[in-house]
């Protein structure tokens, strides 16, 4: 079949081969959308080398980027281009005489037909476009490889699925359009059929269809022929089975371009035996695969071990030259690849060869084999192995699926290997982020065996504990750590039991710094003695953190820095990102805020190839709390705001106490309704779980804010709520800083409470390391002097603040500068400008810690209670009395904002520390303690 693009005109049928005046190249009755970038790239090919192969999956568009190629090249050969169709040529010995009549040239029949033809071409400049050589390819190669050396004006353009394999050879893999392309080809075809097509509305279905077919043109024009009857979300779901509904092409189009189920089985002729049963059994694989899993998976049907298809290696090769699968390099790896179209046509071949179920299996077997193999591995080297996962993770989502499945009469084992790889990929989901599927999977793998106390089992509930844990799913910890510890124990699992205490003791992180002590204590000695690194440096990271939230700043970094060495040198950034976070808070805490800026840098750093919410967005929301103390505001909201941002999507993920940060910037840039909507958030807590460290720690923020704004009965509630939470706590620096706001609050009608308040505060830090807070304390004292008309004692203690503030790299908030400064105006009009200055330097030069001991001389924040009693704490304190009023452990629970069980074990501790058996003899000692007695 001949015809001519350009140049001389071709006789046709001088030679007696099979030519037809109809044959032409193919007519563009539709528009060529895209392609600029590959239609330059091909065309510089051509005029550099004498042979290009467009090579590519069929359906690709191989032969109309082809024709444009042919038709922009053209003019650069003096005797023009020619296009020879080899689609319907079926016997190779015609090759010869069709190329020749396209070209214009007469070879007898018989002899040497390739020679003739190339020495008639000697003295020609002429580009030659072969079309579709895939199934002649010996014949063609032969052909062109005769031309290239006797006719040296002569060049070649061949679309062929594969490779023609001669020397000289440039293979060029056309590659599915782009997204843009695609949409835009998609909008184009779809108003043919339906005039008033809305590709704007249609925008996001448009480009799911596409996506579902692989950007490929032939599949897209397919598809979007069925818009005269259906919407792109019906085609959309109609995708799930392509080859149904990607039919219908035009009448004119050859016939393997018809359907893409034509198109595919076109190709799959071509295949010889093996390597048909190669592509399909291939077909198992979700994502990219090795030839080592292709050996395991595709092999013979012996069984596991055996040494796979022969010559896999020379078989994926073939696949690969017939465009039937992709190749890219991953990691220093050949990663193999399907597309799923074709993916679907193999499947179906596999299931009507009746191998599916076998194969499947052996896919199930190869990759619960890698994933516990991963999970050990991860305990020394976690950034090796959850990178190896991650790149088969959509084919392990798709052996999971199987090995869940029930079918009729599932294979023996299918559920427990099932259940073992989603086992063995906890950690990977909680490392990856991928918390909503993982659970999804740990809560079906457990779900086929509910009353079971295996070892398996066990493993289950620690998986949910950990996912339950990155999703603020505090309930699910609770009841997984409690069902898998005891499990793991009747099994004999210490590992697993470890583990389960070890993440299970994140919940009461939030509710009982004590009890979260203890059990992380207990968990930590488990793992030790269980040989569990992950779960021992996890415990002592929240162990670490409940010292820290009670301001036991040196023990807490005792207990850290420990972990953080161990983890990094597992290259464990989960954990050691963790570890070293708690030094972002006690740096702060203690004044050195751009040290503090500094760490949480590093921690993000360290994080950041996790790509989860939990661990990233936890971490990252801590360094921007340390930026924004820094001043650096709008540098602590970017990087926040994506991840506040997608919060309202992500689904089972959370990003622990993130509403504090958050709501702190918006407070310090004035922006005081939002500051208050995301406050509220995190106080709405407490209808959920009843007492919440999270929600806590946001009252001093919603009260600064509702002040500000007015709102002061709701500020005056919330400050009593707040300090009450905060004392229970024993969080001192949020617990100064609600004092400071009950100081302003007042400050108006009662001064002299508001200066206590101020005192109170400044002991508070005084007597638990927190200095960073001084300057604030220090202002709202200045400002109560300067109102009481001691000038002099204000600008000292100004002075003092100035210079705590730049010692420690803590700026002013932006929503208070103006009111400062107008306070420093009015003061320094109140008094002689020389004893103003005398005594701002003197605060200026002042020892802070010793300026804020004068100042709280004879406070302290300790109970101050007589005897015996002196030896508890506030909490425990408050407890006592309440006890010895006669209320019931659940009555001081709702007061105190505990829960019952930290009730019961204030009391437990109490008796240990006073010596005493019950409450009648707490109640005795607590009477003649108060009586002096």
């Amino acid at each position: 079949m001949s015809g001519r693009i350009g140049g001389r005109a071709a006789p046709g049928g001088e030679d007696g081969a099979p030519v037809s005046d109809v044959a032409r190249p193919p007519e563009e009755l539709t528009s060529f959308v895209g392609r600029e970038a590959e239609l330059a790239e091909v065309t510089g090919l051509i005029a550099q080398r004498r042979l290009v192969t467009l090579t590519g999956v069929g359906g690709c568009g191989k032969t109309r980027l082809a024709a444009r190629v042919a038709d922009r090249a053209g003019p650069s050969w003096q005797d023009g281009t020619r296009f020879v169709d080899l689609g319907p040529v079926t016997d190779p010995s015609l090759v010869p005489a069709t190329v020749a009549s396209a070209v214009g040239v007469a070879v007898e029949p018989g002899g040497d037909q390739m020679g003739r033809l190339a020495a008639q071409l000697h003295g020609r400049r002429l580009l030659i476009w072969l079309d579709t050589c895939e199934h002649l390819l010996d014949a063609v190669g032969e052909l062109v490889a005769a031309l290239l050396t006797r006719s040296p004006g002569t060049s070649v353009l061949a679309t062929s699925r594969e490779p023609l394999g001669i020397a000289g050879e440039m293979v060029w893999r056309v590659p599915s359009l782009r997204p843009d392309e695609a949409a835009r080809l998609f909008a184009e075809r779809a108003t043919l059929v339906a005039p008033g097509f809305d590709a704007d509305r249609a925008g996001e279905h448009v480009a799911a269809v596409c996506a579902r077919v692989d950007h490929l043109p032939l599949a897209i024009e397919l598809a979007a022929a069925w818009v005269r009857a259906l919407t792109p979300v019906q085609i959309d779901r109609g995708l799930d089975d392509s080859f149904r509904l990607l039919v219908g092409g035009p009448r004119n189009a050859v016939a393997r371009h018809q359907t893409l189920q034509a198109s595919m089985a076109w190709s799959h002729a071509l295949l010889d035996d093996e390597e048909r049963r190669l592509f399909r059994r291939v077909s198992v694989f979700a994502g990219a695969f090795t030839l080592e899993a292709a050996r395991a998976v595709a092999g013979d049907d012996t069984g596991a071990g055996g040494s796979g298809l022969p010559d896999t290696l020379v078989l994926v090769s073939r696949l690969l030259d017939a465009s039937l699968v992709t190749v890219r390099e991953v990691g220093g790896e050949l990663r193999y690849r399907m597309l799923d179209t074709v993916r679907q046509f193999a499947g179906a071949e596999l299931r009507a060869a009746g191998e599916a179920e076998a194969v499947r299996d052996r896919h199930l077997d190869y990759f619960l084999a890698l994933a516990e193999e991963a999970e050990a591995g991860m305990d020394v080297d976690q950034d090796r192995w959850r990178i190896v996962l991650e790149g088969h993770r959509p084919d392990i989502g798709a052996a999971l699926r199987w090995g869940l499945s029930q079918p009729p009469s599932p294979p023996p084992g299918q559920a427990d290997r099932g259940r073992r790889l989603a086992a063995a990929m906890a950690r990977q989901w909680l490392v990856h982020g991928h918390i909503g599927d993982g659970l999804q999977m740990l809560e079906s793998a457990a779900g086929l065996a509910p009353r079971e106390e295996s070892a398996l089992q066990a493993r289950l509930y620690a998986g949910q504990t950990m996912l339950g844990m990155a999703a603020g799913r505090l309930t699910l910890v609770t009841e997984a750590a409690r069902r898998g510890a005891r499990i793991a124990e009747l099994a004999g699992d210490e590992p697993t039991r470890a583990r389960c205490l070890a993440f299970g003791a994140f919940r009461e992180f939030f509710s009982d710094f004590e009890r979260c002590e203890e059990q992380t204590r207990a968990a930590q000695s488990a793992a030790e003695n269980a040989g569990e690194p992950f779960g021992r440096d996890w415990a002592a990271t929240v162990e670490a953190y409940s010292l820290l939230a009670r301001n036991r700043n040196e023990e807490a970094v005792a207990v850290a820095r420990p972990a953080f060495y161990r983890s990094r040198s597992r290259n464990d950034r989960f954990c050691a990102a963790f570890a070293r976070g708690v030094e972002i808070f006690t740096l702060l805490l203690g004044g050195d805020v751009p040290a503090a800026v500094a760490v949480g840098r590093e921690v993000v750093d360290m994080a950041r190839p996790l790509r989860d919410y939990f661990a990233v967005g936890t971490l990252t929301c801590n360094a921007a709390y340390a930026l924004a103390m820094s001043g650096a505001l709008e540098e602590a909201r970017t990087l926040m705001e994506p991840i506040v941002g997608s919060l309202d999507t992500a689904r089972e993920a959370d990003v622990v106490g993130f509403m504090v940060p958050y709501g702190l910037v918006h407070l310090w840039e004035g922006r005081l309704d939002e500051a208050v909507e995301w406050f509220e958030k995190g106080v709405a807590r407490l209808g959920e779980h009843g007492r919440d460290w999270t929600a806590a720690r946001c009252f001093p923020g919603l009260v600064g804010a509702l002040r500000r704004s007015g709102r002061r009965e709701e500020a005056a509630l919330r400050v009593r709520q707040g300090l009450r939470q905060l004392r229970a706590f024993g969080g001192w620096y949020e617990y100064a800083d609600a004092l400071d706001e009950h100081g302003r609050l007042v400050a108006g009608d009662d001064p002299a409470k508001a200066r206590e308040l101020h005192v109170q505060a400044l002991v508070a830090r005084r007597d638990n390391g927190v200095r960073l807070g001084y300057a604030d304390s220090l202002d709202a004292l200045a400002r109560l002097a300067a109102e009481a008309g001691d000038a002099e004692e204000a600008a000292r203690l100004c002075g003092a603040g100035e210079s705590a503030r730049s010692a420690m790299g803590y700026p002013r908030h932006q929503v208070d500068r103006r009111t400062h400064e107008e306070m420093i105006k009015a003061v320094r009009a109140a008094v002689e400008e020389a004893r103003f200055r005398a005594a701002w330097e003197e605060g200026a030069a002042a020892d802070l810690d010793v300026l804020v001991a004068a100042r709280t001389r004879g406070r302290g924040t300790r109970t101050q209670a007589p005897g015996l009693l002196g030896a508890l704490t506030p909490t425990e304190l408050d407890v006592a009395r309440l006890a010895g009023d006669g209320l019931s452990n659940p009555q001081i629970a709702e007061r105190l904002y505990m829960s019952r069980s930290t009730v019961k074990a204030h009391l437990a501790r109490m008796y240990a520390k006073l010596g005493l058996s019950n409450r009648t003899e707490l109640a005795t000692l607590l009477r003649s303690e108060m009586d002096g007695g």
